[in-house]
C-alpha cells in the first residue's frame, strides 16, 4: 500500500537525511531573484548556505534564462520604488485631506487648513527620508555582487536547453496538462496566456528539465521554489505541502525521490548543520519576502470586496469566511498595502463561483491579479519593505 501510494506518506527522517547527504540541490528562478529583495545580512547568509552545497548545485537551463531576463527589471523597479512610493504617498495624503475638508469645513473647532499644512509637511518629510534611503541603495551598474555570486556558484552547473522540436512537443503536452489542471504551471494560464509559449510554459519547462537531468544521472533532488501558487502546493488546514502529483511524476519518471521546499523551509533544515550560520532574522526576512510575493491587498480593492460581500450575504457558509477576511482587511487599514496571507485559494474559489458582470466592471485591474507574483507591489520593493501609515478614512469602508 505505502509503496504504491508513496506520495501520500511523509518521508521518514532517516530517508530525508539520506537525501540531504547526496542529492542534487536545484533552485527555481524566483529563489535566485529574491536575493535582490533581501536585506544585506539575510542575503549574505543565504548565499553562504548555497556556497556550502556548491558541489551539488544544479539549475535547469530555463532557470538560468529566466534569471538573466528578469534580474535587470527587478533592479530597476527596486531603484525606482523610493520615488514612486513618495509620489503615491503625497497623492494619497493630499487626496484624503481634500476629501475630508469638505466634510469638516463647517466644523466650528476643527482647523482643516492647519491639518492640510501638517499633512503636506509630513509628506515632504517622508519624501526626504526616502531620498536619503535611496542614497544607500546599491548601484548594480557599477558592481553586481549578487550576479557575481550566482555566476560563480553555478558555473558549469547549468543544464542544456531543449531543442526546438522538444519544446514544441512540450507546448502541446502543456496545453493538455493546463486544461486538466495538471501541475505545475497551470495557474499561469490566465496571466500569461498572451505571452510567448516559453513564458506560458516556463514552470513546466523547469520541471521537465529537472526530471530529465535527474533521470540521466539517477539522482535524488532537493528542489527549492518560492512559487506558492496551487499548481505547486496543496493547502490543508493552513499547511502547505508539495502537490502529490509532482512527487509521483518525479518518482515514476526517474525512479528517484524529490523533496520540495520553499526558501524558509530549506534554510530551516540547513540550519541543523552546525557548520552553517542561519540566523532567525534571516529566516524571518525570507518569510517576509515570500509573503509579499504571495498576496497583497490594496486600498483600491476594498470597496469592490465589500460590495461583493454585501451582494452575496445569502451564501452563509461562504460569507462567514469572507466576513472574517474583510474584518482583517479593515483592521489592517493602518497599513493598507500589507498582505493577507494564505487567501489565494479562497479568492480563486470565490471569483470562480460568484463573478458577476457588475462586480467585474467595478473591480480594479489588480483584483483579477490576486495571488500572482509581482502584479501588485511584490516586484517594486526596496530591500526593506516600505508601508503607508493610516491615510484612509475608516468611515469610507463602514458597513
Amino acid at each position: 500500500m505505502k509503496n504504491r501510494f508513496a506520495e501520500y506518506y511523509e518521508l521518514p527522517e532517516e530517508r530525508i537525511k539520506e537525501i540531504w547527504e547526496n542529492s542534487l540541490i536545484v533552485f527555481d528562478t524566483n529563489v535566485l531573484l529574491n536575493l535582490y529583495r533581501y536585506n544585506e545580512d539575510a542575503r549574505t547568509e543565504f548565499i553562504n548556505v548555497i556556497k556550502f552545497y556548491k558541489e551539488r548545485l544544479w539549475i535547469p537551463y530555463q532557470v538560468g534564462l529566466e534569471f538573466h531576463r528578469r534580474r535587470e527589471d527587478i533592479m530597476r523597479k527596486n531603484a525606482m520604488a523610493y520615488t514612486a512610493l513618495g509620489e503615491k504617498l503625497t497623492e494619497q495624503l493630499v487626496k484624503t485631506v481634500s476629501t475630508l475638508e469638505g466634510e469638516y469645513s463647517r466644523h466650528p473647532y476643527i482647523n482643516m487648513k492647519d491639518i492640510r499644512s501638517k499633512v503636506e509637511r509630513c509628506a515632504a518629510s517622508i519624501k526626504k527620508s526616502l531620498d536619503k534611503q535611496k542614497e544607500n541603495h546599491p548601484d548594480y551598474s557599477k558592481e553586481d555582487k549578487i550576479l557575481n555570486a550566482i555566476t560563480d556558484l553555478f558555473d558549469g552547473r547549468v543544464g542544456e536547453d531543449f531543442a526546438e522540436n522538444d519544446l514544441d512537443a512540450l507546448y502541446k503536452e502543456g496545453e493538455k496538462r493546463y486544461a486538466n489542471d495538471v501541475p505545475p504551471g497551470y495557474c499561469d494560464e490566465k496571466t500569461k496566456k498572451d505571452k510567448p509559449k516559453r513564458h506560458l510554459y516556463g514552470d513546466l519547462i523547469v520541471w521537465k528539465q529537472t526530471i530529465n537531468h535527474c533521470k540521466e544521472r539517477s539522482k535524488n533532488v532537493i528542489f527549492i521554489t518560492d512559487d506558492h501558487k496551487p499548481d505547486w502546493w496543496d493547502k490543508v488546514d493552513g499547511k502547505h505541502t508539495p502537490r502529490k502529483e509532482l512527487i509521483k511524476e518525479f518518482a515514476d519518471r526517474t525512479g528517484q525521490s524529490i523533496i520540495i521546499y520553499d526558501s524558509r523551509k530549506f534554510l530551516e533544515y540547513a540550519k541543523r548543520n552546525k557548520e552553517l550560520k542561519v540566523s532567525q532574522k534571516t529566516i524571518n526576512e525570507v518569510e517576509k519576502v515570500k509573503r509579499a510575493d504571495t498576496f497583497w491587498i490594496t486600498e483600491e480593492m476594498l470597496p469592490t470586496i465589500l460590495s461583493a460581500r454585501k451582494s452575496h450575504r445569502e451564501h452563509l457558509n461562504l460569507y462567514n469566511k469572507y466576513s472574517t477576511l474583510i474584518d482583517e482587511a479593515k483592521t489592517s487599514l493602518t497599513d493598507p498595502l500589507s498582505y493577507l496571507r494564505d487567501e489565494y485559494d479562497y479568492f480563486s474559489e470565490f471569483r470562480k463561483r460568484y463573478e458577476e458582470p457588475n462586480i467585474i466592471a467595478a473591480a480594479p485591474k489588480s483584483l483579477s491579479s490576486i495571488g500572482t507574483i509581482g502584479n501588485l507591489w511584490g516586484d517594486i520593493q526596496p530591500s526593506e519593505p516600505i508601508t503607508i501609515s493610516s491615510i484612509i478614512d475608516p468611515k469610507k469602508y463602514s458597513k
